[in-house]
């Protein structure tokens, strides 16, 4: 098993911490931020956003040493944090505002992270085949390519898609503040029907 990445395991960490912390600010001081777009939500997003892309680009710009920790722990904590939206203690269900922007963010950016950390591993790990043809060429570093390899790729390009869709999910909901989040939630776990969620 390799050694987790303690870089990543503690930036993963942090943005659910600092998810987290938005919540219970937004839960207790509704009134700063209004069900509307409002210059405070749409800057306040456009930070986040702003902050979560800087963060992807210098973390995964060259190679990282990633482990099975490294895997498990961002993948926890994206569901981890959807759920911990619905706690009844933000009353949130149901409601539109800028947390369902800010949550779409940093659950689809630790997701995301699920996805490219699995990527790395299996390029780094299983991407390539050694045999005897190809000894020399793997000495210097590759070798012939395996299917690990293209699933890696496949694996990149879907995180960096849901990545993109956290970043428009903020942005758009901070200028028009219609988004539910909590919408999957109330039709798997309240057994509403969408006509139901959406009269709310």
């Amino acid at each position: 098993m390799n050694k987790p990445s303690k870089t990543l395991l503690i930036t993963d960490l942090c943005l659910f911490a600092f998810a987290v912390g938005f919540f219970f600010v937004c839960s207790v001081l509704k009134n700063l931020f209004p069900v509307t777009a409002s210059p405070i939500n749409i800057c306040l997003s456009a930070v986040c956003a702003l902050a979560v892309i800087l963060l992807m680009l210098f973390q995964y710009r060259g190679r990282q040493a990633v482990g099975i920790i490294n895997i498990i722990i961002s993948f926890a904590l994206s569901i981890a944090l959807y759920g911990v939206y619905h706690l009844p203690v933000f009353a949130f269900i149901g409601e539109k505002g800028i947390q369902n922007g800010i949550c779409g963010l940093f659950v689809f950016t630790l997701f995301s992270r699920f996805a490219l950390n699995l990527s790395v591993y299996l390029k780094n790990n299983y991407g390539y085949a050694v045999t005897s043809s190809n000894l020399r060429a793997n000495v210097q570093g590759r070798g012939v390519i395996t299917g690990a390899y293209v699933m890696a790729k496949v694996l990149k390009t879907f995180a960096i898609f849901i990545f993109l869709g956290g970043v428009f999910m903020a942005m758009f909901n901070a200028f028009m503040p219609v988004i539910d989040i909590s919408t999957p939630y109330q039709m798997v776990f309240l057994h509403k029907t969408l006509a139901e969620v959406m009269k709310h």
